[in-house]
């Protein structure tokens, strides 16, 4: 009679733990839907279920949105002719006997570079608006699979801590980019242009410290960021462990006959949800990446071409034009850091959920 209980609970173990990575009650295919359409163009042939590669996923996406900058170069190039072109202007002008004592010619060309460069900031500063809410938009759908599949492997406290400490700073950075940094942006675009046709050291402190803001904002939730996941990854990790690890004990030590069977099922079990969250984890990571990094390219072209004009414009323009378009470069380096900033934050909480295997 014992013979028959063992076979007929190892019988039902053994069914449950072949089925464990088909029915595990967690929709993946949310994470596919979830992606936006140029996200999907992006995205290798790949399926959350599947166990892929995370760095041919990575190099597939990356030259399939590098095939997709053309344009953004295009309209870099001629933006990048423009302002040399007035800046070459302006500073031939100025040696002329008519506008070498003249003001009018800093004013004229200050004016006019901020009017080139303003119609691609709005375009960047749309894109960089657009990343964000993307992001935070893929993390409502993914973040809650990864934080299941988590739960599933045993870091039921862990997953938990992840997926609230996430959800806060993605939408903390959200708002504070939305509210703050991009009319930020703007305000220190009127500036620097302002400084230019002024030549003012009070407008030159006054944009340096909205710079600093912009720089050290971005900085700060990064920081704060890694210290939670940091703190709470090891905590609530040692915590999952520990109460795994007993909990395996009391099952083996207190079922008869049955409880040594039902402990090595629970690990296969456990093992099933592990290889669940791997996949997962790669995949929401390589869709985070075709999510952010067509639009990071598409900033990161406008921002190196801006430092290329501002030191080719260096060798003959005016001192004050050629410090405009450094600052103009340095504003397309926040929009920039902002794209990078919120992709960052779902990569990292995605090694966080990996890590907490127990």
């Amino acid at each position: 009679m014992r013979r028959i209980i063992v076979l007929l609970v190892l019988a039902f173990l053994l069914t449950a733990s072949a089925s464990a990575e088909d029915e595990t009650g967690i929709d993946t295919d949310v994470l596919e839907d979830g992606l936006s359409a140029q996200a999907g163009e992006l995205m290798p042939e790949v399926s959350p279920n599947e166990q892929s590669g995370f760095w041919d996923g990575v190099k597939t996406v990356f030259f399939n949105a590098f095939g997709k900058t053309g344009e953004s170069l295009r309209s870099g190039l001629r933006l990048c002719a423009i302002l040399i072109a007035i800046s070459t202007l302006c500073a031939v002008v100025e040696l002329t006997p008519a506008g070498k004592h003249s003001g009018a010619i800093s004013v004229a060309g200050a004016l006019g570079i901020s009017a080139a460069v303003v119609g691609t900031f709005q375009t960047m500063v749309s894109l960089a608006v657009t990343t964000v809410q993307e992001v935070s938009a893929y993390a409502a759908c993914f973040l809650p699979v990864m934080a299941s599949a988590a739960a599933m492997s045993g870091s039921v406290t862990a997953s938990t801590a992840l997926y609230a400490g996430t959800v806060v700073f993605v939408e903390v950075l959200l708002q504070l980019i939305s509210r703050l940094l991009v009319p930020g942006v703007f305000f220190f675009l009127a500036v620097s242009t302002a400084e230019a046709a002024l030549s003012s050291d009070t407008l030159a402190e006054i944009r340096e410290f909205i710079g600093w803001l912009i720089s050290k904002s971005l900085r700060i939730v990064l920081y704060l960021f890694l210290a939670y996941m940091t703190l709470t990854g090891v905590i609530t990790g040692a915590a999952d462990a520990a109460a795994v690890k007993a909990t395996k004990a009391a099952v083996s030590g207190m079922i008869p006959v049955v409880g040594s069977i039902i402990s090595d099922a629970s690990e296969t079990l456990l093992a099933s949800a592990s290889l669940l969250k791997s996949s997962v984890g790669v995949f929401g990571m390589i869709a985070v990446l075709a999510t952010c990094l067509l639009p990071f390219l598409r900033v990161g072209i406008q921002y190196l071409l801006l430092k290329v004009t501002a030191a080719v414009s260096g060798t003959v323009g005016i001192k004050s034009h050629v410090k405009l378009l450094k600052n103009c470069a340095s504003a397309m380096g926040y929009l920039l850091a902002m794209c990078g900033t919120s992709g960052l934050l779902l990569l990292i909480s995605s090694v966080c959920f990996m890590k907490v295997v127990v």
